[in-house]
């Protein structure tokens, strides 16, 4: 038995978007769940998570966002699928958009084959398998970025499947006028200091990133009394990175490196920063916040963001999907070294970076795509 779909005049059935996602945790993916979500309710779509359970799950919820929690990963496969059909059937979900566990929306899709399935690859995690499992099950395969589309294509996805829609920035909520000093006071951050941040995953795949930042940071402090670093995220790596980050203060001979968990309102870390090292979601937040950015990702170095190098830039999503060159904590040093140096460049490539934005990661463009997206494959026969 298949969910009842309300047809509407036209044709075309009303739009009700469920997203799947493991869970609402503080990362990037999340994040952008929540922000295409709150976009969709704007437009009249109606729209509901499907999740685990998290941190921003109240913060969803106060979006007007309907959240259901999923059976958990422990329980077997039928026994989720049940779940989750319980919750389309009785929402009347007319598409399913998984942003992760596709195991679980592939193996849906050919229990529920009425339901249209979206996936969205945001990383190069997924098991191939289980993307290839895609191809028959989904309708479409999104890439965030051209790299993570090569990327699927050498693992078998054919490109007919692939589209491509980059991650979508909401500019009201990562804004460009927000007073450095009141952020830091809010945060517990030097006020003085010429502030660098980092935020990430403190994860296996993302660890090494973090130690080279600290390793950088200390190249850096030694000769700028007056420079500080925070590291903010989630993950079971979080300790030894407090640890590195102790060891260095201690050979400094002064605080310079905090390493703090993971914000909620990561908007209002780069508010305080003068220079922000990130990859994917993280960088084109910070640069909607006109922060100077720096690159670096899972898969190497793109180094300062700047118009001569954007596009390859774009093309890497900030060093996750594919990079310029290997990361070392000395190229690093160099770059911060080099922006700080010239504190009119920080403001100059600040503004680029935010007007990159608002031309071509604009949540309303992003979102916009999604809907046609949407409307396309919730058409009757």
């Amino acid at each position: 038995m298949q969910a009842e779909l309300k047809i509407v005049k036209g044709g075309v059935q009303e739009v009700k978007v469920l997203m799947l996602i493991d869970r609402l945790k503080t990362g990037g993916t999340e994040r952008h769940v929540l922000s295409l979500s709150k976009f969709l309710l704007t437009k009249g779509i109606r729209v509901g998570i499907a999740t685990k359970g998290g941190p921003l799950t109240s913060a969803a919820r106060k979006m007007g966002i309907s959240v259901h929690i999923l059976p958990m990963q422990k329980e077997k496969l039928m026994n989720q699928i049940q779940g989750l059909y319980k919750i389309v059937n009785r929402n009347k979900y007319s598409i399913i958009h998984a942003n992760t566990r596709l195991r679980l929306a592939n193996r849906f899709q050919r229990a529920h084959p009425g339901i249209p399935l979206i996936v969205t690859v945001h990383s190069t995690y997924e098991p191939k398998n289980d993307l290839r499992a895609s191809v028959v099950s989904s309708k479409k395969i999104v890439s965030v970025s051209p790299g993570l589309s090569q990327w699927l294509r050498k693992r078998g996805i054919p490109a007919y499947k692939i589209q491509l829609i980059p991650n979508g920035i909401n500019t009201k909520q990562f804004q460009t006028k927000q007073p450095k000093k009141r952020w830091r006071k809010a945060l517990g951050l030097p006020q003085d200091a010429r502030l660098l941040v980092y935020a990430s995953r403190f994860e296996r795949d993302k660890y090494p990133i973090a130690q080279k930042v600290i390793l950088a940071v200390e190249k850096v402090a030694r000769s700028n009394k007056k420079f500080a670093a925070v590291l903010y995220g989630p993950g079971p790596f979080r300790r030894q990175l407090s640890q590195l980050a102790q060891k260095v203060n201690q050979r400094l001979g002064r605080r310079v490196i905090l390493v703090k968990g993971p914000l909620a309102s990561i908007q209002n870390a780069y508010y305080a920063a003068d220079i922000v090292v990130g990859t994917g979601r993280v960088a084109l937040e910070a640069m909607a916040c006109a922060r100077p950015v720096i690159a670096a990702g899972v898969s190497g170095y793109c180094g300062i963001v700047r118009p001569g190098s954007i596009a390859r830039m774009k093309r890497y999503n900030f060093g996750d999907h594919g990079s310029m060159i290997s990361l070392n904590a000395n190229r690093l040093g160099n770059d911060i070294n080099s922006l700080l140096k010239h504190p009119q460049r920080l403001r100059i490539l600040g503004e680029f970076g935010s007007k990159m934005i608002r031309r071509d990661f604009s949540i309303s463009k992003v979102g916009g795509r999604y809907i046609v997206l949407y409307r396309k494959f919730t058409k009757t026969a």
